[in-house]
């Protein structure tokens, strides 16, 4: 019997068993006689030979299945011979009609065959292919494509013994179907098969025609009707690896395809640059070959360059642009195909007559791609190999060709008939690319550069120039890159381009546009060989462009005269800059010429020109970038001495008009540019001969006018404040200076204001002026001559005059010297005491201090010796009455002036209650009218007055500081007090106010620093009135600071270039408001601590509630434990005055702090974007501020480390979480420079929260100290900073820190997580340096840290068995609370003050507790694990702590009674650092294979198999046997008790297998090949059982993994099974109904989806299959009429497409939504179906319908690209079955 027969070959075990089944196949007879009468009866018919007249094969999809098993090319030639007998019996038993019936089922065997058949057996099954397949005739057509590659393998040599046969016979088949679908096929092979490719060519080679028909339809008819296909095949082949393969696909492009044929000029565009794209490919082979075929394809058969060259350029010039330049352009992410292009580039360059041509094309459009690709932020590795390739290209292209392209295109750009982009493209590769070689740099550079000056030059004569300035200022800006790569010895004279004939006795004038004319004479010429080029020295050159340059600036200068005023920072200004920028560079070239240079202009009206646009426009910082440009350009100019004409220097006019102009930049309102305005001023003033500036600067201060006047000494101030000492300011500008002084004692308010004002602002130093002062003084025509005067009997030594002198000179000069010392004050007096005369700067000065024997005196020495001297003068008789009257006057001076000196305080004054209360009413009227010039002289009686109250009284103000109350009025005056008191505030209250408004009011800014200096010379007086005078003082100050800051990040934040705002502010504000606030912080803190008791702590107030809830020991894990106690118990005990003072003294010190680190913040950011330009006014101020802030934040950190500690910790704090992270990191570098020792942080830190450790309170913890977890968090931060042998250094104190928090586990459970963190930093450091070699240390180490690990595990473990893994608090709404309480390490913090959630009952489940859970493993799985063998610890306590955190940690969250088996990812993180460790395996092996085992696994999400995948990966290969026992439980048999629930054995069945496909899919390429046949054995024996259609669909999912994950070659034992069923599947879908949302169902949809993967990976063992599912031809997209599907697939599409279009519906491939992918770009094959799940067989009707489309379109577009993310992704959804959150 036949079933008997086939049942048998379950029991072969050798290969001599499949002779014996074949043979008993082939002649086993029947059992009865009868014929048979109907199809039942045909299934009884057990014999082949028996019966010769029946043409139906009993049972034939498994006979075939079988014969195709004993074609397997493992067996031995015998087996095979038989099994071919067997087929030639069956298929000349069931004839042609059968054959072409049952194709698929009889073609699976013998077409996969024929390649591996031994060769006495190939003429067998040609024999076969020859006798019964070629009768087909167009029955053939749908299996042509797995014909051909059936019969391909005897091509593969040409000298075979089959060659000729093979070829005849595919001739035979070309015939059948017609040669063009014939070869629509082969190309198809090339396509989709590499190992047949070349066979396929060797057949090309011979049989493919010369397509040199003249029409279209002469090619359509050899290679079809879509010639694309033919390029993609060919393409194809040229990308394959082999070299064998890329020459013969070469040289039949070259004899069928060429360049200028009909047929390849009838492809689409999109199709010739494809092809275009992989034939310039070979040539990276680097094969001679290779590159010999191409460039004849290329270039044509001539052996001449010029017609080869003609050729390329008729046929495939602009293609083969389009080609490189798409491929550049793409902008890649891959490395090697970003630098593809270009190394195909360079690689044509090679040939000349390509790289010529292509250059030219291409040149452009490569470096533009280039600049594209170069993109920030990109991977900086990567753009440095692409970066390499650049500059290869670069070097290797001819530099004429890429300068000539480049000329041109800019040239196009600047007449406005090109792309904007050119200019840019230009700097770019100036930029980007060395210019080191010669012809480069003197030929050229100069000439581009020169003749794209002479371009802008020449576009600027138009009207509407301007309007498109931006690109002429670009090309100015290319030409200055240029002008830099250009050698400086070219302009000499003696070096040039080439020799000049003229005499240089008698040089010829040079032509204008000299540039302009070279570059269009070069480049205008094919080649440098054919450019005509007339004889220039580079000097020539240099004097044309100078004019060019000239003549350019004269323009644009004229241009915005002309215009608005707001055209200063328009594009015309912009020109302007860039011109004059040029004029500076072609200067300083000048330089290096040895002969003059004669230039052609008239430098008076290029001045005037320049001048009249310096004065269009007002001063204001966004046009100084034009003007100051303006004056340096005239500058230059001036200071060259290589022109002719030469600029005139002493012109009164020129030099007015800049300094002017410059002087208006010293204003208030122009901060920004003080620095430059001055150094500008002084290169103007060496412009002349002549003081001119210093005569223009004492005319405006002398002027009458106050809008002239008072602006002019704002100027002067600020010029003499930013010029150096080394300038001798005081020699120079004396006049202006005298003036100065004068106005100190003018009787004009506004004048004396300015004037002090410049003192006090922009003095700078005291010996500037005392130099000249006393230089005056010490003048030889002043003699005095020692005398005696006797009076009233006493003799008297004295000195006279015995001849005349400028008595009214020296008078001045001592009354400036007194205003100088009564404004000069105690600085003054500083200065002068501690510098010496001799080391002044002033060498006339020195002479005369040598003269006078003043050499070893001080300035301040001296200038007492001089007064004395005049005080003891006097005239003698002869000279009374000329000396004697203004001699009163001097001795009137001097004596004020010793007084101001030596003077210590001043006597007691009746009233001063009265005279203050006036004064300060009077202040306060001034302040707020802007009245500035009455305040100074107020503020010098007040501080008089209040300096006296206090010299007077014994006790200014109560201790307490609460009200203000001084002492009793000596004089009884104190009734006079009450007139001038405001009623409804105190005298201190009154002071607070009026100094307040001073200090914070913006217009009174001016007269500030009088104001801070009364500040801190009155302030000692109320060191007592903290909160009535000294608290609000500070806040005011904090907050005007502040402000100031704000202010400089508003200004400095926008570049100059963009546009500056207005500001006053300068560093000078900043440094006397600090001075200030620092004093009364001081004094306020040291008052504050001294007054409290030393007893009490420090309780918080209600600001300090407000700040700091939920900070102390309460948090934690038992945090939620505070409420036990009533409210009675909490209430806070009555707070005493002093511990008040003291908090409040606290909360300055750290708005101080803030304000301090803000603004080192704010100048670090500030003065990284400026740069480090040392001449720019920003970086003065800014670096100023920041030394000013440093120096307070030292300072008050000296006075109050513990606090500043704190208050550095919350900012710290802030900044993290804030808009700028970063701010951090400045954090710690301000901390690094008050404590440059980490010892000091890292024990004061230890110290504070050493408390926690005990139940003792911290009694000197500020009330505005951060809270636990944020002081936690910055010790771990400040550890994670400092270095290995730092970290030395502090690991004592810290040993010590955490073995008191381990040793007090009562009360410091809440923190040892957080000591654990601290603790793990701290060690790493360590362990990176030679300490872990000490065994104390490593011991200690190594214990602590143990010690730490596991009371964090357990905790975290007691976290997770009071409230479920991660599970909130929750309320009786069933919303989420955070807790009662606040733990040092939870992430939110509790709400106390809500009334309604206190009213809540709530179910005590501490979210802060497993909140601290989820930290502690995540903290144990990313840094705990790994430090186990970083630390040397050793295997057993590694594998004891493993095992502890499984059984706290892991166990309970695996005890998860959720459908979805949904564990944390920390747990996960945690798992997955385990098994890293092979030691530990025991710990978690038996946790996660019991994991793996639940029937919840696959309920998880597919986002779980990247959590899974280690995990099992590290189960599977920790026991070899594993899998294998996997396999085995699979079972096979269903159970033989009837009382067994058949539904759960199945899905028991199919999880098993589930997991088995779950294990090969986790695992890499090939892993399990060695459990391959285990697996192979199973898959099998479930497919041939009634196991039921869900365990088969599993089996379907199962082969879509292995199929991913093994080589496909090693499953070729598979396909006999797996097309039998599947054909079988399939066929009976024709037949018969699916019911809906049956096992069925799915297994259709199972294997659709296995189909559809195969359909994606094309294998080439599927692909000789591929025919029986899916037309694979042509015929899928082009059908033929009529047309009948043959394909299984495509049958079934209209089996199900029929009851739609009997209903009227639309058939889906008409749908435009199935044709997609002809349309679409070029992608990866994906897979179709992605559903999960369908409820109807009609759902996949659809992909029945377009599948075969679908696959032929993706083949054709896909490039033979696989999306293999994609696949991965669908078969993680397959596995498994959880929903994404």
């Amino acid at each position: 019997m036949v079933e008997k027969t086939l049942q048998s070959f379950d029991q072969v075990n050798e290969w001599a068993d499949f002779i014996t089944f074949l043979a008993k196949l082939l002649k086993v007879r029947p059992s009865c006689h009868s014929s048979p009468k109907d199809s039942s009866d045909m299934e009884n018919l057990k014999c082949l030979q028996g019966y010769p007249q029946f043409q139906v094969i009993p049972h034939k999809l498994t006979v075939a299945k079988r014969l195709s098993q004993c074609l397997n090319p493992a067996l031995p030639t015998g087996v095979h011979q038989r099994a071919l007998d067997v087929y030639t019996h069956i298929l000349t038993t069931i004839g042609p009609e059968s054959l072409r019936r049952d194709l698929p089922a009889w073609s699976s065997g013998l077409f996969p065959f024929f390649q591996y058949a031994a060769t006495s057996v190939k003429p067998i099954v040609l024999g076969i292919y020859e006798r019964f397949y070629l009768p087909l005739q167009e029955s053939l057509r749908p299996a042509t494509k797995a014909f051909i590659l059936a019969l391909l393998p005897g091509l593969e040599e040409e000298t075979g013994e089959f060659f000729e046969k093979v070829a005849a016979l595919l001739d035979r088949v070309s015939g059948t179907v017609s040669p063009s679908f014939f070869f629509q096929n082969v190309w198809l092979v090339l396509v989709t098969a590499p190992n047949s490719r070349i066979p396929a060519l060797n057949y090309l080679s011979r049989r493919l025609p010369r397509m040199e028909s003249s029409d279209d339809e002469g090619v359509a008819q050899i290679v079809g009707k879509d010639i694309g296909l033919m390029v993609r095949g060919f393409a194809a082949a040229l990308e394959d690896p082999q070299i064998l393969v890329q020459r013969g696909i070469l040289d039949l492009l070259t004899t069928t395809l060429k360049l200028d044929s009909v047929a390849f000029k009838s492809t689409q565009l999109s199709d010739q640059i494809l092809l275009m794209r992989a034939v310039t490919g070979v040539v990276l082979r680097r094969d001679l070959s290779l590159s010999r075929r191409l460039y004849t394809w290329l270039l044509g058969p001539s052996d001449s360059s010029d017609l080869q060259i003609s050729h390329l350029k008729e046929h495939g010039l602009d293609l083969l642009r389009q080609a490189l330049k798409l491929e550049m352009d793409a902008q890649s992410t891959d490395s090697v195909d970003r630098q593809r292009p270009f190394k195909i580039f360079i690689s044509l360059l090679d040939k000349w007559e390509i790289g010529g041509c292509l250059t030219e094309v291409l040149v452009l459009d490569a470096f533009e791609a280039l600049r594209s690709s170069l993109r920030p932020g990109d991977d900086h590795d990567e753009d440095m190999k692409l970066l390499m390739t650049g500059n290869m290209l670069f070097e290797i292209i001819d530099p004429f060709l890429m300068w000539k392209q480049i000329y041109i295109a800019v040239r196009d750009t600047i007449t406005g008939t090109g792309p904007s982009e050119s200019i840019a493209l230009a700097r770019f590769i100036v930029h980007t690319f060395r210019l080191h070689d010669e012809e480069v740099q003197k030929l050229h550079a100069p000439f581009v550069a020169f003749g794209i000056l002479d371009l802008v030059e020449i576009s600027t004569q138009s009207p509407s120039a301007f309007s498109s300035s931006h690109k002429l200022k670009s090309a100015i800006d290319l030409t200055i890159d240029l002008l830099h790569e250009i050698a400086p010895k070219f302009f000499d004279s003696d070096d040039s381009t080439s020799a000049s004939l003229s005499s240089p006795h008698d040089p010829e004038p040079t032509p204008p546009h000299l540039g302009l004319s070279l570059a269009s004479g070069l480049y205008g010429a094919t080649d440098m060989k054919t450019a005509s080029l007339p004889e220039t020295e580079g000097r020539e050159l240099l004097t044309s462009a100078f004019s060019t340059a000239l003549r350019l600036a004269e323009t644009c200068s004229k241009a915005l005269a002309s215009g608005p005023t707001s055209d200063l920072e328009g594009g015309a200004s912009e020109l302007l800059l860039s011109t004059l920028s040029i004029i500076a560079s072609l200067a300083e070239a000048t330089t290096h010429s040895t002969v003059p240079i004669e230039i052609e202009w008239r430098p008076e009206e290029w001045t005037d020109a320049l001048v009249r646009c310096l004065e269009v426009a007002p001063a204001r910082p966004a046009a100084f970038a034009v003007q100051a440009a303006i004056v340096k350009g005239v500058l230059t100019i001036a200071q060259t001495s290589t022109i002719r004409p030469g600029l005139q220097k002493n012109r009164r006019s020129l030099v007015e008009a800049l300094t002017s102009k410059l002087l208006e930049y010293l204003q208030p309102e122009c901060a920004p540019c003080f620095v430059e305005s001055v150094q500008l001023l002084w290169g103007v003033e060496a412009l002349s001969d002549c003081r001119h500036v210093e005569s223009m600067i004492s005319d405006r201060l002398a002027s009458p006018d106050p809008a002239v006047r008072l602006p002019a000494f704002e100027a002067f101030g600020n010029l003499w404040r930013f010029t150096e000492d080394a300038q001798l300011p005081g020699l120079v500008l004396r006049t202006p200076m005298f003036m100065m002084l004068d106005s100190l004692k003018a009787e004009d308010l506004s004048t004396r204001r300015a004037g002090e004002a410049w003192m006090r602002c922009s003095l700078k130093s005291y010996l500037r002026i005392l130099d000249p002062l006393l230089f005056t003084l010490l003048d030889p025509a002043v003699k005095h001559h020692p005398t005696t005067l006797v009076v009233a009997g006493v003799h008297l030594p004295s000195l006279v005059y015995r001849t005349t002198f400028d008595q009214a000179r020296v008078h001045h000069v001592l009354d400036d010297l007194l205003s100088l010392a009564r404004f000069g004050g105690q600085g003054f007096i500083r200065i002068a005491k501690g510098s010496f005369l001799k080391h002044t700067l002033d060498p006339a000065f020195r002479e005369r201090v040598r003269a006078s024997e003043l050499e070893t005196y001080t300035y301040l020495d001296g200038l007492v010796a001089i007064l004395v001297r005049f005080l003891r003068a006097e005239p003698s008789s002869e000279l009374v009455t000329s000396l004697g009257p203004l001699n009163h006057h001097i001795h009137s001076v001097v004596a004020e002036l010793l007084q101001v000196i030596l003077s210590r305080g001043e006597s007691e004054v009746a009233g001063l209650k009265a005279i203050e209360a006036a004064l300060t009413s009077r202040l306060f009227v001034c302040v707020h009218r802007s009245e500035l010039d009455l305040q100074n002289k107020l503020l010098h009686v007040l501080h008089s007055v209040v300096h006296a109250v206090g010299g007077t009284s014994s006790k200014r103000h109560h201790k307490s500081g609460g009200g203000g109350g001084g002492s009793d009025d000596p004089t009884g005056a104190l009734e006079d007090a009450v007139d001038a008191q405001p009623l409804e505030l105190s005298h201190d209250e009154m002071f607070v106010r009026v100094v307040s408004d001073a200090v914070s009011t913006q217009h009174n800014n001016a007269v500030i620093h009088h104001w801070i200096d009364f500040l801190l010379m009155t302030i000692p007086q109320f060191r007592r009135a903290l909160h009535s005078i000294v608290f609000p003082l500070i806040d005011c100050l904090v907050a005007r600071l502040r402000a100031l800051v704000l202010d400089f990040q508003r200004t400095y934040t926008v570049p100059r270039t963009v546009g500056a705002a207005s500001s006053e502010a300068t560093d000078a504000e900043y440094t006397v408001l600090m001075n200030a606030l620092e004093r009364l912080l001081l004094i306020a803190v040291s008052e504050a601590l001294a007054a409290a008791p030393d007893d009490e702590a420090p309780r918080p107030t209600e600001r300090v509630l407000s700040e700091s809830t939920g900070s102390g020991v309460g948090g934690g894990l038992l945090g939620y434990m505070t409420g036990v106690l009533g409210s009675s118990e909490m209430e806070p005990s009555p707070v005493s005055e002093e511990s008040k003072t003291k908090q409040a003294a606290l909360g300055r010190l750290r708005d101080a702090v803030n304000l301090l680190l803000f603004s080192w913040d704010v100048t670090s950011t500030l003065e990284a974007v400026s740069g480090e330009d040392p001449t720019s006014s920003q970086t003065y101020f800014l670096g100023r501020v920041k030394i000013r802030a440093r120096k307070a934040l030292e300072r008050i950190y000296k006075a109050s480390p513990s606090d500043v500690l704190d208050d550095v910790v919350v900012c710290w704090d802030k900044s993290r979480f804030g808009p700028a992270p970063e701010s951090g990191s400045k954090v710690f570098a301000m901390l690094d420079i008050l404590a440059p020792s980490p010892l000091t942080v890292v024990s004061m830190l230890c110290e504070k929260l050493g408390s926690k450790a005990s139940a003792l309170p911290d009694k000197n913890k500020s009330p505005f100290a951060a809270s636990d977890d944020v002081a936690f968090a910055f010790f771990e931060a400040y550890l994670d900073r400092i270095d290995g042998a730092m970290a030395v250094q502090v690991w004592s104190a810290c040993l010590v820190f955490v073995r008191d928090f381990l040793g007090n586990m009562s009360t410091s459970k809440p923190y040892i997580f957080a000591c654990l963190r601290c603790f793990t930093t701290l060690s790493e450091k360590v362990s990176q340096t030679s300490a872990l070699e000490d065994r104390r240390m490593r011991r200690d180490l190594q214990e602590t840290f143990i010690r730490l690990v596991d009371t964090s595990i357990q905790l975290a473990g007691r976290a997770v068995e009071q409230g479920g893994w991660l599970r909130r608090t929750i309320d009786v709404n069933g919303g989420a609370s955070a807790g009662d309480t606040d733990s040092i390490m939870s992430s939110g913090k509790a709400d106390t003050d809500d009334a309604e959630d206190e009213k809540r009952p709530i179910i005590t489940v501490p979210a802060a507790a497993t909140n601290q859970a989820a930290e502690i493993t995540d903290f144990l799985a990313r840094r705990v694990l790994a430090d186990f063998r970083r630390f040397l610890i050793d295997t057993d306590k590694t594998v004891a702590v493993c095992s502890n955190m499984v059984y706290y940690i892991v166990n309970p969250s695996f005890k998860t009674r959720s459908k979805t088996f949904d564990i944390e990812p920390a747990v996960f993180d945690l798992l997955t650092e385990m098994a890293k460790n092979p030691a530990t395996l025991k710990a978690w092996r038996t946790q996660v294979g019991d994991a793996f085992s639940d029937n919840r696994f696959f309920n998880a999400p597919p986002s779980s198999h990247a959590k899974w995948k280690p995990l099992v990966q590290a189960l599977m290969a920790s026991d070899k046997e594993r899998l294998v026992e996997l396999t085995a439980k699979i079972s096979t048999v269903s159970s033989a008790n009837i009382f067994t629930n058949r539904e759960l054995e199945s899905l028991s069945r199919a999880l098993s297998l589930r997991r088995l496909t779950y294990t090969i899919f986790t695992g890499d390429k090939n892993r399990f090949l060695t459990q391959l046949p285990i697996i192979q054995e199973k898959l099998v024996d479930l497919l041939r059982s009634n196991v039921g259609d869900m365990v088969h669909a599993e089996v379907y999912l199962c082969l879509r993994v292995l199929f991913c994950r093994i080589g496909n070659h090693h499953l070729a034992g598979l396909w006999p099974v797996i097309l039998t069923e599947l054909l079988r599947l399939f066929e009976s879908l024709v037949d018969q109904t699916v019911p809906d949302g049956s096992d069925l169902l799915q297994l259709v949809l199972s294997a659709c989806k296995f189909l559809d993967l195969t359909l994606v990976l094309q294998t080439e063992e599927f692909q000789i299959h591929e025919w029986m599912f899916v037309t694979d031809t042509v015929d899928a997209i082009y059908p033929p009429e009529p047309w009948l599907p043959q394909a299984i697939m495509d049958r079934l599409g209209e089996v199900l497409a029929a009851p739609n279009r009997r209903n009227g519906a639309t058939a889906p491939v008409d749908d435009p939504a199935l044709s997609q992918w002809a349309s679409s770009k070029p992608r990866p094959r994906q897979p179709l179906l992605t559903t999960k799940r369908i409820d109807s067989i009609s759902d996949l009707e659809p992909f029945f319908s377009s599948v075969s489309l679908a696959s032929y379109e993706n083949v054709y577009h896909s490039g033979g690209r696989v999306d293999v993310a994609a696949i991965e992704r669908e078969l993680e959804k397959e596995l498994f079955d959880g929903v994404e959150v």
